[in-house]
C-alpha cells in the first residue's frame, strides 16, 4: 500500500514580501535601466546579501529575491522576496501568519544591515518598509487544483496527515483483495493482489475472490478415512473372534454337562426294578443280599475301574 504526493509547486502562487532599502550611495542615471551594466553590478551585490537574510527567515519555503526598481534619493532599492507554499498545513500557516514578523526582525537587525553596508563600502543602509501581500493559499485544501495524480494508475488525491497524497486503490478500497490476499499498488498497472495460500486452502483470482482446497486438506481427509476404516476392520475382527470363542466355550460346557449326567447314571445302582447281574444270589429294591457262604475267601482277584470313553462331539 503505497502513497505519493505530487503537487506542482511551480504553479502554486507564492507569498510575496515587498520591502525597500535606502542605501547611502550616489544615484547614477544608469540605474534607471535595470539591464545596464552598472545597474546589474549594483543589483547582484545587493541580491547576494538579501538572499542570505531572506532565506534565513524560512529556508524551506524561500524561493528568491528580485530587485524590481532603483530610485533616486541616495539609492532606493525596491525588492520582492518570494516564499512558496509547501504541501503541508503547518508550513502554510507559518508562511501566512508568522513569516512577516520573522523577516521584519531580520531586516531590522543592525548586524544584518551592517553586512549590507559593508558590501557597499560601509555606506549606511536603512529598511524603509516591509509589507506582505495577502495570502494566496489559506490552507492545504486550496492546493487541490495543483495536485496531479494522473501519472499513477488508478490513484486519487486525498489529504492525509495534513498534506495532499496520491493514494492507490489498496488504501481507498481496503477490501480490494477480499481479505484473502495482500494488495500492492503498481503505479503503472494499478492494484495487484498476492493471494494467501496454505497446504489446506488456497485463494486465487485477480482479487483473491476464488477458493479451492489445498493438497494438505485432501491428505488429511483421506488419512482420517483410512484410519476410521482400519479401526472398523479391527472392531469387526474382534467381534468375530469373540463370537467364535464364545461358541467353543458353550460347546465344551454342554459336553461337560452331558458327561456328568452319564457318570451319575452309570454308577447309580438304586433302582426300583429287579436286576440280575449274573451274580449268585438275588437282590431286591430293598437291598442287596449276597450268599457269602458260597464265596471262597481264599481266592484273590483284582478289578479294573470302568474307563470313560472320551467322545468329542463334532
Amino acid at each position: 500500500m503505497l502513497s505519493y504526493f505530487f503537487v506542482d509547486t511551480g504553479a502554486v502562487p507564492a507569498r510575496k514580501a515587498n520591502f525597500t532599502l535606502e542605501i547611502q550611495v550616489s544615484f547614477q542615471p544608469a540605474f534607471n535601466d535595470l539591464s545596464s551594466p552598472l545597474s546589474l553590478k549594483f543589483i547582484n551585490t545587493l541580491k547576494l546579501q538579501l538572499e542570505a537574510l531572506c532565506r534565513a527567515a524560512d529556508p524551506q519555503s524561500f524561493e528568491k529575491v528580485e530587485i524590481i526598481k532603483l530610485s533616486e534619493g541616495s539609492v532606493i532599492a525596491e525588492s520582492v522576496a518570494e516564499y512558496s507554499y509547501a504541501n503541508n498545513e503547518t508550513q502554510i500557516q507559518f508562511v501566512n501568519s508568522q513569516l512577516d514578523g520573522v523577516l521584519t526582525n531580520i531586516l531590522n537587525d543592525t548586524s544584518n544591515l551592517r553586512k549590507i553596508s559593508q558590501a557597499f563600502n560601509s555606506s549606511s543602509v536603512t529598511l524603509n518598509g516591509l509589507t506582505f501581500q495577502p495570502p494566496a493559499i489559506t490552507n492545504v485544501t486550496d492546493l487541490k487544483p495543483f495536485v496531479n495524480c494522473t501519472q499513477f494508475a488508478n490513484y486519487t488525491a486525498e489529504i492525509s496527515n495534513g498534506q495532499w497524497q496520491c493514494v492507490g486503490p489498496c488504501k481507498t478500497n481496503p477490501d480490494y483483495c477480499h481479505q484473502h490476499g495482500q494488495c500492492f499498488n503498481d503505479i503503472h498497472k494499478g492494484p495487484t493482489c498476492r493471494c494467501f495460500e496454505s497446504s489446506l486452502e488456497q485463494f486465487y483470482g485477480p482479487q483473491c475472490d476464488l477458493f479451492r482446497r489445498g493438497p494438505g486438506f485432501y491428505g488429511a481427509l483421506f488419512g482420517s478415512l483410512a484410519a476410521a476404516l482400519l479401526l472398523l476392520i479391527i472392531i469387526v475382527i474382534a467381534v468375530i473372534v469373540k463370537k467364535k470363542y464364545m461358541g467353543v466355550w458353550k460347546r465344551n460346557n454342554s459336553y461337560d454337562r452331558r458327561l456328568s449326567a452319564f457318570e451319575e447314571d452309570f454308577f447309580d445302582f438304586s433302582d426300583t426294578g429287579v436286576h440280575n447281574l449274573g451274580l449268585a444270589g438275588t437282590y431286591t429294591s430293598h437291598g442287596f443280599r449276597p450268599h457269602l457262604e458260597n464265596v471262597d475267601t481264599q481266592l484273590q482277584f483284582t478289578t479294573r475301574r470302568p474307563e470313560i470313553l472320551n467322545i468329542n462331539p463334532r
